[in-house]
C-alpha cells in the first residue's frame, strides 16, 4: 500500500473476541489534559497530591535517575500503576489478566495491578511530592505517555534501565527504538504503541480524504470536524499539513502551525476540540470527522467508518511506556516484568486484546498465528509505507512545553 489509504473497518466489526471494558474505554482515549479527581496514591504516606511550587531537583540527582534500596531478591513482588482497561481481561472472570497471571506463574513475583492514573498531568502532581523529597512513591513501575517522559527526565523522575534484566529489549523495532523522547528506549519500554489518524463517517462525508490538510480547509467539511484537546496531537497534525516535521521543528514552524489550527478555528472549520468524549461524538453523527487514535478505531469496526492509514503527509505515532520512579523498591522485579511483556508471543496477546501495535520482532507472526482477522488491519500491523511515514512528537523542554501548551490552549479555548 503506498500513497493514501483508507480502511473500511466494518468487516472488522464481527470478530468474535470479546473487548469488555478495553472496547469501551481506551486508555488512550482519556482525556489526558485536565485535571480528573478521586485517585488515591497506594503505597504513599503523609503527603498530599497538591503539586510543588518552585520545583527544585532532589541534591545528587543525576541524569539516570536515583536508585532505592532494591529489595527484589527477598520481596517477590511489584506494586504496578497503570490505567483502566489497558491489558487482556479473561472472558470468564473480568478480574483475571491472562498475561499477568502467567508472568505470576512463571516467576513467583506477585503483582499489585493498581488502575489508579486517568490523567497523565493529575498523575504527575500526585507523585511529584514524594519524587522531590528523595520519597519512594510506593510504587516500581509506572504507565506514562510518550511526551511526559521529557519532563520525567528532565526532573531525573525515573531510572535507567537495567538492560541485563530486559534481554528482550533487544527485540524492539527500529521504529519504537528511535522515540524522540527517549532514544534508544534506555529509561522505557512501550506498553502500548499507536498512530493517531483521521476517522470519517461515510454516510456524512461523501468525498473520501486523502490529506491532512483537507480537515483543516475543505469547504464541504466546515463545521464537522473534531479535533483532541491534547496539543501534541493536534499539533503534531497541524504541523505535518503545513509541511514540518513534528519530530524536529523550530519555534517559527510551531508559529505557523498554531495560526494554522487558529484559522481553522475561525473559520468555524473545526466543531470542537475534544477528549475522552470524541468517539461518543463521532458515533452519535455530531462530527462527521474525527482525528482518532489507532486502537479505538480498529476497536470500533462500525460500519461506514473510515480511516485515513496513511494521509498524504503521514502519520503522528505515539506511545505509553513502562517507567521505574526514583527510589522504586523492586526495580529488578520490575525490569522482569518488562522483559516478560516484550516477549513476541505474551506481546500478540495483549496487543490483540487492546488493538494496538505489536512493538517487538516476531509479534506479528505471533498475531497473524492467534488472530489473523486483527493481524489484516493495517491499524494493528501497519505497512512498511505507514512505518516508513509515521512521525513521534519532538522532545520538549520544560519551558516549551509550558509555553506551547499554553498558547495552544489560548488558541483552542480549552
Amino acid at each position: 500500500m503506498t500513497g493514501s489509504s483508507s480502511f473500511d473497518l466494518a468487516r472488522f466489526a464481527n470478530r468474535t473476541r470479546a473487548h469488555s471494558a478495553a472496547a469501551a474505554m481506551s486508555r488512550r482515549s482519556l482525556l489526558r489534559g485536565a485535571a480528573v479527581g478521586g485517585l488515591a496514591v497506594a503505597g504513599a504516606g503523609a503527603l498530599s497530591g497538591c503539586g510543588v511550587q518552585g520545583h527544585v531537583v532532589p541534591p545528587g540527582a543525576a541524569d539516570i535517575g536515583e536508585a532505592g534500596k532494591d529489595y527484589s531478591d527477598t520481596e517477590k513482588k511489584v506494586v504496578w500503576a497503570t490505567w483502566p482497561a489497558y491489558i487482556d481481561v479473561s472472558e470468564k472472570n473480568p478480574s483475571d489478566h491472562p498475561t499477568l497471571d502467567a508472568f505470576e506463574k512463571q516467576t513467583g513475583i506477585q503483582v499489585a495491578y493498581l488502575e489508579v492514573i486517568n490523567d497523565n498531568n493529575d498523575w504527575y502532581t500526585k507523585i511529584d511530592p514524594y519524587l522531590v523529597k528523595g520519597i519512594d512513591t510506593g510504587y516500581d513501575v509506572m504507565v506514562v505517555s510518550d511526551y511526559m517522559i521529557s519532563k520525567y527526565k528532565a526532573y531525573d523522575y525515573i531510572q535507567e534501565l537495567d538492560l541485563a534484566n530486559i534481554p528482550n529489549h533487544a527485540k524492539l523495532l527500529p521504529s519504537v527504538l528511535r522515540d524522540p523522547a527517549d532514544p534508544g528506549r534506555r529509561f522505557s519500554v512501550p506498553w502500548a504503541y499507536g498512530y493517531t489518524t483521521i476517522a470519517y463517517n461515510s454516510n456524512l462525508v461523501k468525498q473520501p480524504i486523502s490529506s491532512i490538510s483537507e480537515i483543516f480547509t475543505r469547504p464541504d467539511l466546515r463545521g464537522k470536524v473534531s479535533l483532541f484537546s491534547e496539543m501534541e496531537d493536534t499539533m503534531g497534525l497541524a504541523l505535518l499539513a503545513t509541511g514540518s516535521n513534528p519530530e524536529k521543528f523550530t519555534d517559527a514552524q510551531f508559529n505557523t502551525a498554531l495560526e494554522y489550527v487558529r484559522r481553522a478555528k475561525d473559520s468555524g472549520q473545526i466543531r470542537a476540540f475534544t477528549g475522552n468524549d470524541y468517539l461518543s461524538d463521532f458515533q452519535q453523527g455530531n462530527t462527521a470527522v474525527t482525528m482518532a487514535y489507532s486502537g479505538d478505531v480498529a476497536q470500533l469496526g462500525k460500519p461506514n467508518l473510515v480511516t485515513v492509514n496513511l494521509p498524504k503527509e503521514g502519520l503522528l505515532s505515539w506511545s505509553d511506556n513502562c517507567v521505574i520512579p526514583n527510589y522504586a523498591r523492586h526495580k529488578t522485579n520490575a525490569e522482569k516484568l518488562m522483559n516478560f511483556y516484550l516477549q513476541p508471543d505474551i506481546a500478540a496477546e495483549l496487543d490483540d486484546y487492546i488493538d494496538y501495535i505489536p512493538s517487538v520482532e516476531g509479534a506479528v507472526a505471533a498475531l497473524q498465528q492467534l488472530d489473523s482477522t486483527a493481524a489484516a488491519v493495517p491499524l494493528i500491523v501497519p505497512t512498511k509505507a505507514m512505518d516508513a511515514a509515521s512521525h513521534g512528537f519532538m522532545a520538549l523542554s520544560i519551558d516549551q512545553l509550558n509555553d506551547y501548551t499554553s498558547r495552544f490552549q489560548q488558541v483552542t479555548g480549552q
